[in-house]
């Protein structure tokens, strides 16, 4: 979905963990401001792909104005909010590309400058090199997977998020028919009594907190 702002209202607002209304804002000023949702997803996955470096936003939503003062195209990607151009820190533009044609696959548009790379979340799909100073169609990006992904290079709150995200898929799975009878005897003793919502997560892992609680909970019954 694409999202309109103003730089005014909403300039200090995130749009996501990383990135605020403010930095897809147009270079002339405009208030007005399109982001993609779509986008804002790219770069995240961007972000973490490369190791959680940061990303600076060159060229994000365009306003008419401001895309045929510079050159654009009249149905540039940016003037609809689905482009950004972008700089990670301590990446080539090459990889850059690389790691979005992994996300966009099929889709989308990607273009590989010398200083910096383009991505968009068009429906069709477009790639070029414009590392000489010409355009180059190129059938894509390949070279990048996730398994390049460096973990030991990961921060302390990228593995928190990893091991959240991990707990939660695991709480979703449903539980092994073989401890039923288990299951239903804890619960009928308030042993267990699950989260704020009554997910007993049966599949997640257990904490040393939560075993305190469990801990505490037996006792009293002793």
């Amino acid at each position: 979905m694409i999202r309109t702002y103003s730089v005014k209202r909403d300039g200090d607002g995130k749009v996501s963990k990383h990135f605020r209304v403010r930095e897809f804002a147009s270079k002339d000023g405009a208030d007005k401001v399109l982001i993609d949702d779509d986008l804002v997803t790219l770069l995240e996955n961007i972000r973490e792909a490369a190791g959680g470096k940061a990303i600076t936003i060159n060229s994000g939503y365009r306003s008419p104005e401001h895309n045929a003062a510079v050159g654009g195209v009249s149905n540039s990607q940016h003037v609809k909010g689905t482009a950004a151009d972008i700089v990670v820190e301590d990446t080539d533009p090459l990889t850059v590309g690389q790691i979005a044609e992994h996300y966009l696959n099929k889709k989308g548009g990607i273009g590989v400058y010398q200083t910096f790379t383009h991505v968009d979340t068009r429906t069709t799909r477009s790639r070029w090199d414009q590392r000489s100073g010409k355009q180059v169609v190129v059938s894509g990006w390949p070279g990048w997977k996730e398994d390049d992904m460096d973990i030991s290079k990961l921060t302390d709150d990228q593995i928190l998020e990893l091991a959240n995200r991990l707990t939660e898929v695991l709480g979703k799975q449903p539980p092994s028919d073989w401890s039923e009878d288990s299951r239903q005897w804890a619960e009928d003793e308030g042993y267990i009594k699950g989260d704020e919502n009554g997910d007993k997560q049966y599949k997640a892992w257990v904490t040393r907190e939560q075993m305190a609680v469990f801990m505490q909970r037996l006792a009293k019954r002793l």
